[in-house]
């Protein structure tokens, strides 16, 4: 193969890309609700004090036990979804800028903070420090994600520990996942301000 002088791709490249970061991003963002509401529930059918594990819930309360597990799959999709809104978008904003073949060979398998560092080095001629607010977001949506596409097993001292308890972090959880994301994007136009156009955001009213 030849070499050559590369040209990046502009913004506003009038080209057709298919992504799903746009969906995820609203997956995300509706999802939340939908965790807040499934919480009330739990709480309000919590049987025993709230600070107290409900021992052999799925015996003895099927129904509660049932609502917890949709509780915790919909804060893991919340969370989940966030974390693929924003490297989703990171994948697509590299094939706009630096074309799919280039992107795949060089890009592609980075570590998100790594990629978005990169991506923004070579596409805007930007220097991000790992403490700029931008990678500090990124970073949170990230580990929120590893924490449950890497899990890890952890001994426990109490048997109680390990049933269900109505825990107040659950939607907190979710709610610093979805914040963080907006936070990354809202950070991304604040470094690049042509790509404004090119980002995901609530409508009106969501």
């Amino acid at each position: 193969m030849e070499r050559g002088v590369f040209k990046l791709r502009a913004h506003d490249e009038p080209l057709g890309f298919e992504s799903n970061h746009g969906r995820y991003f609203r997956y995300a963002i509706q999802l939340l609700p939908a965790l807040e509401t499934k919480c009330r529930e739990v709480l309000d059918a919590w049987p025993v004090p709230r600070d107290e594990p409900v021992r052999d819930a799925a015996e003895k309360f099927p129904d509660l036990h049932a609502m917890v597990d949709e509780r915790d799959r919909l804060s893991d999709s919340v969370r989940v979804y966030a974390s693929m809104a924003a490297e989703g978008f990171l994948n697509w904003y590299g094939v706009l800028r630096l074309t799919e073949a280039i992107f795949n060979e060089n890009f592609e398998r980075l570590a998100l903070v790594p990629k978005a560092k990169t991506l923004l080095l070579v596409c805007d001629n930007l220097i991000i420090a790992g403490d700029d607010p931008l990678i500090l977001a990124l970073n949170r949506v990230a580990q929120s994600r590893n924490a449950l596409v890497h899990p890890k097993a952890r001994e426990i001292s109490d048997i109680a520990a390990g049933t269900p308890r109505p825990h107040s972090r659950v939607p907190d959880t979710a709610r610093s996942a979805v914040s963080d994301m907006e936070a990354f994007f809202a950070e991304f136009v604040a470094a690049v301000p042509d790509a404004r156009t090119l980002v995901p955001r609530r409508r009106v009213g969501a």
